[in-house]
């Protein structure tokens, strides 16, 4: 297992918050939904001193959808690289395209696709640009480095954020998946379900 390894199978939302009039009010749901990280590249919020890193992109574009602004279904939870990659184009929904069996993530930080949409998707978002690599790579690494040597580094690394939203709480419109608030990372660590590292 590598910090970037895809899911196995394609995202099905738990949450469908309804009743926001800003994009940015469903970044509560967006982290859970996302496990807190970039959908595309997999980037974590552990890793990063500022949550600024992390934006919400429309998957169908805003300038072209307006729509669609605050639609939940067409909001991701995207690091700013991979959303300043993807700029005003329409892509493909990476929680559906790169998964586990589309795209091998190289020991070296490579990404190899295994099917026409995950190839594209990671041209248009440059995801095998050396520097990601690199970076990807090197992340990898530590993370081997810590399990082997360091497991307060390695849990750091790889657990899940102290903040886990209350999504209970949250307002307006409520969550046309109400069924999914059980099924948040808060309702599961306050059950004891959550696993220390994912």
């Amino acid at each position: 297992m590598t910090p970037f390894d895809y899911p196995p199978i394609p995202l099905i939302r738990r949450h469908g918050p309804v009743g926001y009039t800003d994009y940015d009010s469903f970044r509560p749901w967006l982290r859970d939904e996302f496990t807190f990280r970039c959908a595309f590249c997999l980037r974590r919020e552990r890793w990063e001193p500022d949550r600024g890193v992390f934006e919400i992109d429309h998957l169908r574009p805003v300038n072209r959808f307006p729509g669609l602004a605050v639609e939940y279904e067409n909001l991701i939870y995207s690091c700013t690289a991979c959303n300043g990659a993807k700029r005003a184009e329409t892509v493909a929904d990476p929680t559906q395209v790169l998964t586990a069996s589309a795209v091998t993530v190289e020991s070296d930080g490579r990404l190899t696709p295994h099917t026409i949409a995950a190839r594209r998707l990671i041209r248009q978002l440059d995801l095998n640009d050396p520097l990601f690599v690199q970076w990807r790579g090197r992340m990898i690494r530590i993370v081997e480095l810590a399990a082997l040597h360091d497991p307060d580094l390695y849990a750091s690394l790889l657990s899940f954020p102290d903040d886990l939203p209350d999504l209970s709480a949250l307002k307006p419109g409520g969550n046309t998946r109400p069924d999914g608030i059980e099924q948040s990372h808060l309702r599961r660590r306050e059950r004891g379900e959550l696993p220390a590292v994912y």
